[in-house]
């Protein structure tokens, strides 16, 4: 099974490549299943190859820049969210003490609440910064690994995708 996934990965960035609900994937070749073991002899990188290596590349590039950004909002955040929340509860405890005890009192249930739901904003603060976040770093990874696919699959040909992403902007300028 693991075979099949290293050619299916070879063979979507061949310009042959034959799928069909009957036989599955095929070379548009040979008309067979792919059975190499570490390369294809017969393999002819697509143009879509480059401008798909080009897109993940400054796809790449562009959530690096972000990074900063996204760190910095997370932090602040985080920051603001849980001096709320430790600078409060003090006042929280208290007002609850104070709206219970001996009986129930209106005037600290009233503070107590508000209280409550400052601390719920700062939750909610902290929450702003993580997702952006947590967004984030799912997005690089994803990215990070199709990098390291697509690395290891050209490296079999002595290939880098750098070199196909100068060989597209040289296209592209020419």
């Amino acid at each position: 099974m693991k075979d099949r996934m290293i050619h299916t990965r070879h063979c979507d960035l061949c310009e042959y490549p034959k799928r069909n609900l009957k036989k599955g994937l095929t070379c548009g070749l040979t008309d067979k299943k792919p059975d190499f073991k570490v390369f294809c002899s017969k393999i002819k990188f697509s143009n879509s190859l480059k401008e798909n290596v080009s897109e993940l590349l400054n796809s790449i590039e562009q959530s690096k820049k972000r990074r900063k950004y996204v760190y910095l909002n997370f932090g602040f955040f985080t920051l603001v969210g849980l001096i709320i929340i430790i600078r409060s509860y003090p006042y929280l405890t208290s007002y609850l003490h104070q709206a219970f005890e001996p009986e129930f009192n209106y005037k600290y249930w009233k503070y107590f609440s508000l209280i409550l739901g400052l601390n719920i904003a700062g939750i909610f603060l902290i929450k702003m910064g993580f997702w952006p976040f947590k967004k984030f770093r799912k997005e690089l990874k994803k990215l990070e690994s199709e990098r390291r696919e697509i690395d290891m699959i050209l490296k079999n040909y002595g290939m880098e995708a750098e070199k196909i992403m100068a060989l597209e902007q040289n296209h592209r300028s020419a």
